[in-house]
């Protein structure tokens, strides 16, 4: 259950693609989780890539030795606009053989029946191509496992589930991840792994290990329900995105690091 163990290229906000993956392969990861948000970390154009592009991007990855596990697409769902670039993240997915596509939904609860109508619409087209929608745990509306649970139970699709962030969980939820992630696991078709310190609205996302998170305790519950999907290391650091290229990498190798001690002991 945990054979894919990915970084979200969002690590590298502000580097890159090519710095991106050569660092994340040098840590000694095997996956990513490509960054295709556009207005913020967008490694890869989901809209705009050429043949040429998409070339350039798999002669990187069999170059460094790494496959790309899910992409990062977060888009308003409630739009046209989001809808839409969804459905060409979930085209890109397919191309390059992620099993996820992540998004954001909405930011108010008000447009929650148009997000349910577009994610039907989504889900069948999801379904056609193979690949999973993941909704992420952020913001306000989807801020904790219980919020989620109870929006896949209204939608009830096999082809959408839940992007469950534990950082996410406490920055906007309030609760801790070890004893939230119990109220949506069934639901869950992908991890961000992102350590905290600090509580609600405290932006501090340091490499795994060096916060709160006891990940030991969320592994051993994902191992009980035999949870099978994509682990995502992303790491935002204060928010401020303004450490060299070597912090991060740095960063990213004790994230490593970590994880492997961790599963050690699990084995």
């Amino acid at each position: 259950m945990f054979d894919i163990w990915a970084v979200s290229t969002n690590t590298y906000h502000g580097f890159s693609l090519e710095e991106a993956l050569t660092g994340i392969a040098k840590a000694g990861f095997p996956y990513v989780e490509l960054a295709c948000v556009e207005g913020w970390t967008n490694h890869f154009s989901v809209i705009n890539h050429r043949e040429e592009d998409l070339k350039k991007l798999r002669n990187a990855l069999s170059r460094l030795g790494l496959q790309v596990a899910s992409i990062s697409a977060h888009s308003d769902l409630s739009t046209p606009e989001g809808v839409s670039y969804l459905e060409k993240a979930l085209d890109l997915a397919r191309v390059l053989g992620a099993r996820v596509v992540n998004t954001g939904t909405i930011e108010e609860e008000n447009k929650k029946g148009i997000l349910i109508s577009n994610l039907q619409v989504l889900a069948s087209e999801a379904a056609k191509r193979g690949v999973k929608i993941g909704l992420e745990i952020h913001g306000d509306f989807l801020k904790d496992g219980r919020a989620a649970c109870e929006l896949m139970e209204e939608l009830n699709h096999p082809a959408v589930g839940i992007n469950y962030d534990t950082g996410n969980v406490i920055f906007y939820g309030g609760v801790r991840p070890e004893e939230d992630v119990e109220n949506c696991l069934p639901w869950i078709v992908h991890f961000h792994l992102k350590d905290k310190r600090g509580g609600y609205k405290v932006w501090d996302f340091p490499p795994l290990g060096e916060g709160d998170i006891d990940f030991g305790k969320i592994f051993a519950l994902a191992r009980e329900e035999n949870i099978e999907v994509p682990w995502s290391v992303e790491i935002e650091f204060d928010g401020k995105f303004q450490h060299s290229r070597e912090f991060v990498d740095q960063a990213v190798k004790k994230s490593f690091d970590y994880l492997q001690s961790l599963i050690g002991e699990e084995k």
